[in-house]
C-alpha cells in the first residue's frame, strides 16, 4: 500500500537520504507487535526517506522522539541497541533543529559614551 506524505526537505545526505518536515496531516499503516495499525501524522512531524522515496523513519512527532530518547536514557531493553531507534533519534535531531527559527536580533540604540570624570 502506498501512502502519500506531503513534506518539505530540510536536509539531504550524500547517500540520497532526506530528512523532511511533514506539511499535510495524514494516516499510514505502521507495524506493531499485534500487527499493522493506523498511525496518524501531523504538520511539523519529521520523516526520513531514502533516495528512492522509501520511508525509513515514519513521521515522528517531537513527543514521540522524546519517548524514544527517554527509553534510551532509562536503558530500556532493546532500545539502546535498536538501530531503528537510533535512526529515529537522528531524524528528530536534524528535523526539529531545522524547524527552530532563530530569534530576531534585538535592535538597540547605542549611546555615545560619556567622558570619564577626572
Amino acid at each position: 500500500m502506498t501512502v502519500e506524505i506531503h513534506a518539505h526537505d530540510v536536509a539531504v545526505f550524500a547517500n540520497g537520504s532526506k530528512v523532511a518536515t511533514v506539511t499535510k496531516p495524514g494516516v499510514m499503516k505502521a507495524p506493531s507487535k499485534t500487527g499493522p495499525i493506523d498511525r496518524s501524522f501531523n504538520i511539523g512531524d519529521v520523516v526520513l526517506v531514502d533516495g528512492r522515496g522509501i520511508v525509513l523513519v515514519s513521521p515522528l512527532s517531537f513527543a514521540g522522539a522524546t519517548e524514544i530518547a527517554r527509553a534510551v536514557i532509562e536503558n530500556h531493553p532493546g532500545t539502546v541497541t535498536d538501530s531503528n531507534a537510533l535512526r529515529a533519534l537522528a531524524t528528530a535531531v536534524i528535523g526539529f533543529a531545522a524547524q527552530t527559527v532563530a530569534p530576531e536580533p534585538v535592535s538597540a540604540t547605542i549611546e555615545p559614551s560619556q567622558p570619564a570624570a577626572v
